[in-house]
């Protein structure tokens, strides 16, 4: 009798211990398959509340009673959910729009961009934050995406072998060119003037880019900043390179502004890290704003970001003929206003941003001293005739106007100080005007298709052009797998070296296959696309596959792929200097109760360059003339990087919460090759290296 009560009341605590398990899962769009945030969630039986964080996922920690419960999913502008719930599985819920409602539904779309519908890649926060590679800047995550060609080091984005001039930056559907800080600065990297914790997320377009974008070419990055504040919010930064503040003054509801400010110093890092950055003297960055969002109850919305910087460096210059300091310092502005009114089954957005920037450099017999300015207008109207079509069209202008003073070596070999250079100045501009038109149309649950049309003029050309695309998405035998298949011809304008401007006609067709599941997801992708301009032209073309794998406790990225690029220029062809025949590319992430681990890697071949055929000494010069050959046809030797961060985020309270991380850069030490430099009388060669061995170290706080 003892033992049969002993073992009926072991059986009652190993049963009362298994019901005390978690219940966890995601939150999506069913019809832009988009992840939602803020969605209300409650179990019934256990009387447990919870909602949807940035990435739409949910997670209740302890169910004291166990299942089966019923649990009750809602979010305005939705059907409402009640989910029966037996065993305890990893939830993946898709919510309809709430058809009756017309108005929410509007509101649902219109808080999504229209390109989101064909988007190949979207990066959110803990994208960016858990991501080794990218030091918590926007554009450096980008760059370590299998989309991105991996050439180099930098936020400056080449997508698939093209030129990373013709990479397109926008803030809020609003052209931003410079997007780059420390433009030039060796060794260290360069990085993204938007700060992460003003971004909402960031779209991917690497082939293909949505036509209803200004000035669009051969990739897209587009930013959205953030809609949503929380009251009296503040965040504190503080590393060995950079201390920063980020405040929200005031916030109702999802209303607010937030004012931001951060500055970037050099002797911490540089004494931590003395030989990796022995090429760089000093570096100092300053930089602040305001990032406001704005509902009225008649739903008008007003967006607002704004952000002043001020940047300098001085790094170690090598070159055969010179070896001294390159000095850079550069001041911008920019300024970036959305205004939009919701109606029943329209919007209307009216666009206003503007950028001034004035910089200055010199080192030996070199100086330049530009002053640029572009102003930006539009108007949008977007439609929904129906859930499963919408409708944009609109007007947009851009005038560019540069000024600028450069003295220059009159011989390219030769930056001697004493040695002859030539002095000029000019003054470019170009206006552009575009009217555009783009449709987006689900046939049927599984097919959707879009086109656009585009009408460019430039009025200093006295040229009219026309862009056009169609981009289409069949959801194959299951709702997991979908393939997309898209060609577009589209007109870009570049900047020459002094600053006069190229237009560049870009047609591509690219095919991508997606297989997306909750924990697993494969995909495989191709394209071909080429880049005509008066100077040269360019074909690129390659083949992408990737897959991503997600565990209880940690997550795998696998992406390989090749990247060819050739260029022509009069009747010689060379490769591309952003080839990449092969790459591998991989990303992992650890959690465990007191640390994560993030690493990452990349492995390719090694950069192009333009080998050296002979050299002469100019008695008149008095200096070694150099002969190279008429092609990039060599490369130098393979590059392998690998980074690595160790972080913990650590709950105070509720409202108190700490990130604290290591972050160490090329782990191994690795010489990789940028590129190959030569002696004063070019009998000898020498390389230049990337980014040494980088330790930083950093803490986040927010309350």
């Amino acid at each position: 009798m003892i033992r049969t009560s002993l073992l009926l009341f072991l059986v009652f605590l190993s049963s009362r211990s298994m019901a005390q398990f978690s219940l966890k899962g995601s939150v999506m769009d069913a019809y832009h398959q988009v992840k939602l945030e803020n969605v209300s969630l409650y179990l019934v039986h256990n009387k447990l509340f919870e909602r949807s964080d940035s990435t739409g996922s949910f997670h209740f920690q302890k169910l004291n009673k166990g299942l089966p419960d019923t649990l009750v999913v809602s979010i305005i502008g939705y059907k409402k959910q009640s989910i029966p719930l037996v065993e305890n599985k990893t939830l993946l819920i898709q919510l309809q729009l709430d058809k009756p409602n017309a108005l929410a539904e509007v509101q649902v779309k219109a808080s999504v961009p229209m390109s989101e519908d064909f988007v190949n890649q979207k990066i959110n926060f803990l994208d960016i934050v858990l991501n080794a590679s990218s030091k918590a800047d926007p554009l450096l995550a980008v760059q370590s995406t299998s989309a991105a060609s991996p050439f180099g080091e930098s936020a400056s984005i080449s997508f698939r072998g093209s030129n990373p001039q013709l990479t397109q930056i926008y803030i809020n559907d609003i052209p931003i060119p410079e997007p780059i800080k420390f433009t030039q600065m060796s060794s260290l990297g360069t990085f993204s003037l938007i700060p992460i914790n003003t971004i909402k997320d960031i779209l991917v377009f690497p082939s293909n880019p949505p036509i209803e974008l200004l000035n669009a070419s051969t990739g897209v990055v587009q930013i959205q900043s953030n809609e949503s504040f929380q009251k009296q919010n503040l965040e504190i930064d503080a590393s060995l390179g950079q201390s920063g503040i980020h405040w929200t003054p005031w916030a109702n509801k999802k209303n607010g502004i937030s004012l931001f400010g951060h500055h970037q110093f050099s002797p911490l890092l540089k004494f931590i890290n003395p030989s990796a950055l022995s090429n760089l003297p000093h570096f100092s960055e300053s930089d602040w704003g305001i990032n406001g969002y704005f509902q009225t109850k008649n739903l008008w919305r007003l967006k607002l970001f704004s952000l002043f910087m001020e940047e300098k460096y001085a790094s170690q210059f090598r070159h055969p003929s010179f070896e001294g300091t390159f000095d850079y310092q550069k001041y911008r502005h920019v300024q970036t206003l959305n205004l939009s009114k919701l109606l029943e089954h329209t919007q209307w957005t009216f666009k206003f941003g503007f950028h001034e920037s004035s910089q200055h450099d010199s080192t030996g017999n070199y100086a330049y001293h530009p002053k640029a300015l572009q102003l930006f207008s539009g108007i949008d109207l977007q439609l929904f005739p129906q859930e499963n079509w919408s409708i944009k069209t609109g007007y947009q202008w851009l005038h560019t106007q540069t000024s600028y003073q450069i003295r220059k070596p009159y011989y390219t070999f030769d930056y001697r100080p004493q040695s002859a250079s030539v002095l000029y100045a000019n003054n470019p501009s170009l206006s552009q005007q575009e009217l555009f038109l783009s449709n987006n149309y689900t046939i049927s649950k599984p097919v959707r298709i879009g086109f656009g049309i585009k009408l460019i003029h430039f009025p200093q050309l006295n040229d009219l052009q026309v862009s056009h695309q169609i981009h289409t998405r069949w959801f194959l035998n299951d709702s997991f797998t979908y393939t997309n298949l898209a060609w577009s011809k589209q007109i870009a304008s570049l900047f020459t070296a002094e600053n006069d401007y190229v237009r560049v006609t870009t047609q591509q067709i690219s095919w991508d296959v997606v297989h997306e599941q909750e924990l697993k997801k494969w995909s495989f992708h191709a394209f071909y696309k080429t880049e005509k301009s008066l100077v040269n032209t360019t074909q690129a073309w390659g083949a992408e596959f990737n897959l991503s794998l997600i565990k209880s406790k940690s997550k795998h990225e696998l992406g390989i792929g090749s990247h060819w690029s050739q260029q022509k220029i009069g009747m010689n062809s060379q490769n591309s200097p952003y080839q990449i025949p092969f790459f591998l590319r991989t990303n992992s992430q650890w959690k465990w109760k007191y640390l994560d681990l993030s690493m990452s890697s990349v492995i390719r071949t090694g950069n192009y360059y333009t080998p050296l055929s002979s050299s002469t000494y100019s008695t008149e010069l008095q200096i070694h003339v150099p002969v190279f050959g008429s092609t990039t046809s060599q490369n130098v030797s393979p590059y392998m990087r690998i980074d690595a961060m160790l972080s913990k985020m650590i709950h105070k309270s509720d409202k108190i919460t700490w990130i604290t991380y290591l972050s160490i850069s090329n782990v191994l030490n690795r010489d990789n090759v940028k590129s190959i430099n030569y002696t004063r009388d070019y009998q000898q060669s020498f390389q230049e290296y990337f980014q040494k061995r980088v330790i930083y170290i950093g803490l986040q706080l927010r309350w």
